[in-house]
């Protein structure tokens, strides 16, 4: 048995982080939804920075370029990001179905210096997801304090969310709290007329890098002790105040921010069913042909105990810094890329090729 086999049989889901334009083209992504029991992808800001580098959508700035409209890199961006959600939710629209909605989606980033304010956080999310026009579309939406009111009236408008930088129960109470409300309707109390989706992101290695330096990566560390206490309280929690056919506020444990050495004892450890598991492609073809062995968060026992009112505490201490340093990252990867879009338009490779298609 290997490892996605062992997922499968656990009831845990596979995402995939990094999706771009070549994953289509090369039919890598099909091949890992059908042979290799992939349920979810994500695009994000360097992954497509890169492929843009490597000359994968050359053909697309030569197709904006004939078109001869005033451009930014910025429109030129959406052009291409629209593009590639599109092709990837088509091609996991029956995962999706198959599914009931549990899975089968592609998840996006929105531009991060439009989550400083709520109203033009809404407007991104709003222009992106009517653009896209696919229902298994999940837009990434840190659970700040700020954006939890976006969180819910994205929902509202059956718009699909991860609720990201979720670290503790007290934050996933608040965005379950949103989710309800977010779903229910506002002529009817206790009615729920929205079938919009949301999950919620627990990045473990951020969590074990700021907390714990001497013990991360360990079976005790923070982030892994933090993990347990979600499950728990995911398990008990996860079903109240909601009616039959309202899918429950699922977490996506992400793990792509884990050095690879250390990668193995988080895959074992967070087999847990009916979240889901976030890796690399890399990650997944150096553990592919490994089993996982009969231990989890569910029956796992640490070889310390820590007390969830000292989580709480520590945390207290640490979400901003979290938050802060995350925010920074995205807004350098999103100005990275857009730097490469402005360089791309005016010394691309395709431009020549331009050239000789419009001489007479």
């Amino acid at each position: 048995m290997n490892l996605l086999r062992s997922l499968h049989r656990s009831g845990q889901s596979l995402w995939l982080d990094g999706f771009e334009r070549s994953w289509v083209s090369s039919g890598q992504l099909q091949q890992a939804i059908e042979a290799g029991g992939v349920r979810g992808v994500r695009s994000n800001f360097d992954a497509l920075n890169l492929a843009i580098q490597r000359q994968a959508y050359d053909r697309d700035f030569r197709t904006l370029a004939q078109r001869g409209s005033s451009r930014s890199a910025r429109t030129d961006y959406e052009y291409l990001l629209v593009r590639d959600l599109q092709l990837a939710a088509d091609r996991l629209k029956q995962v999706h179905v198959h599914t009931q909605g549990r899975d089968g989606y592609v998840q996006v980033d929105l531009p991060p210096d439009t989550l400083f304010n709520v109203e033009t956080a809404i407007a991104a999310a709003q222009r992106i997801w009517r653009a896209v026009g696919w229902s298994n579309l999940l837009l990434r939406i840190p659970a700040t304090r700020l954006m939890l009111p976006v969180i819910e009236q994205l929902l509202r408008e059956g718009m699909n969310v991860n609720a990201t930088l979720v670290f503790s129960p007290s934050v996933y109470n608040q965005v379950f709290e949103r989710y309800r409300r977010g779903l229910e309707s506002q002529s009817q109390p206790g009615e729920f007329v929205s079938h919009a989706v949301c999950f919620v992101s627990f990045a473990i290695g951020q969590l074990d890098a700021a907390i714990n330096l001497l013990n991360a990566h360990s079976k005790t560390a923070f982030g892994m002790m933090q993990a347990k206490l979600l499950f728990e309280h995911y398990q008990r929690e996860h079903w109240r105040s909601l009616p039959g056919g309202i899918q429950p506020l699922r977490l996506v444990w992400d793990c792509t921010d884990i050095p690879p050495e250390f990668m193995w004892r988080y895959i074992q450890t967070l087999e847990t069913p009916e979240t889901v598991l976030m890796l690399k492609p890399s990650t997944l073809e150096r553990y592919r042909q490994v089993s996982l062995l009969p231990v989890s968060l569910e029956d796992e026992q640490a070889e310390k105990r820590v007390t969830s009112e000292w989580l709480e505490i520590s945390l207290d201490e640490q979400a901003n810094q979290l938050m802060n340093h995350e925010m920074t990252q995205l807004l350098n990867a999103f100005q990275q890329l857009l730097d490469t879009i402005e360089h791309k338009q005016r010394h691309g490779s395709w431009m020549n090729a331009t050239s000789m298609i419009d001489c007479p």
